[in-house]
């Protein structure tokens, strides 16, 4: 009998220390890595698990149910949080939280089904010869018979890339005027799309009359999914309709246009180049 106490005793023990560990379970997070949140305002990211986290900016706490809770700044910017696995010290997560008074636009855009109409951004460098006979003038990268890009414009093409990337925001199609200003504010964003060229677009040299309608048909006439579509243009139409957000575009602003079916769309607002350029700090 005591024999069989003294085995029941040893067998408890065992199992007591010989419980199955609990795996770890690596960080992770429901949706996008990126929230748009208006300065002072609050959003929210779902982890999957009890995590420590600190900010560069605003607050961030954890509920009972593990959704992360960002408290924005009121400062425009972008803030990241970073959260690390309590039981794992090499797992972690950046998230971004980018702080705009555009924030719900920008949010929308994150879902796809818009096309952004831009101007080119800042060019001042040399003067259009419009009445030059050289074939393809217009193309020519060259200040000395069409107009560039200033060195702001580049920084500024720069910088609204940045905000598609670090945003999440998708872009599928980028639709250029042929002229060399437009192709470099497309090139220079740097979203590693194939930039197509399109008559329709250019300005002067086709159908300026008809310049204003015909860039509204190919922003129309994009896929509706869940990529957005980015066209690259010039204001100054000689034809504009009533109301023309589109002629108003100063350089490196953009037209943001919700397509519809039957090849129709609605416009949302105009993000000033402004709206880009003031969360990408370098």
């Amino acid at each position: 009998m005591l024999k069989q106490i003294k085995f029941i005793a040893v067998l408890v023990l065992c199992l007591a220390g010989c419980k199955e560990e609990v795996p770890v379970v690596k960080l992770s997070v429901e949706g996008l890595t990126t929230g748009f949140v208006m300065p002072s305002g609050k959003f929210k990211i779902a982890l999957n698990q009890p995590a420590t986290i600190r900010t560069t900016a605003g607050l961030a706490v954890q509920d009972s149910k593990d959704t992360l809770v960002f408290t924005a700044p009121n400062t425009v910017g972008n803030c990241q949080i970073i959260v690390k696995n309590l039981r794992d010290a090499q797992d972690s997560l950046i998230l971004n939280a980018v702080v705009s008074p555009k924030a719900e636009v920008f949010k929308a855009l994150q879902s796809g089904g818009y096309s952004l109409v831009f101007r080119h951004t800042a060019a001042d460098v040399g003067a259009d010869l419009l009445a030059s006979t050289v074939p393809n003038w217009w193309k020519m990268c060259d200040s000395n018979i069409a107009r560039q890009l200033n060195e702001q414009g580049k920084k500024d093409a720069q910088k609204i890339g940045s905000v598609f990337k670090l945003g999440q925001i998708p872009i599928e199609r980028i639709i250029s005027s042929e002229f060399c200003r437009c192709f470099t504010t497309a090139d220079l964003m740097g979203l590693s799309k194939t930039i197509m060229t399109n008559a329709d677009l250019t300005f002067w040299v086709y159908s300026e009359a008809n310049r204003y309608a015909n860039t509204m048909k190919v922003a129309n006439s994009q896929p509706i999914d869940n990529k957005n579509t980015v066209l690259v243009i010039h204001a100054g139409f000689s034809n504009p309709p009533t109301p023309a957000p589109l002629n108003s575009l100063a350089w490196g602003d953009a037209a943001v246009f919700k397509l519809g079916s039957g090849q129709t769309s609605t416009y949302i607002t105009t993000l000033k180049v402004t709206d880009f350029t003031e969360l990408i700090k370098n």
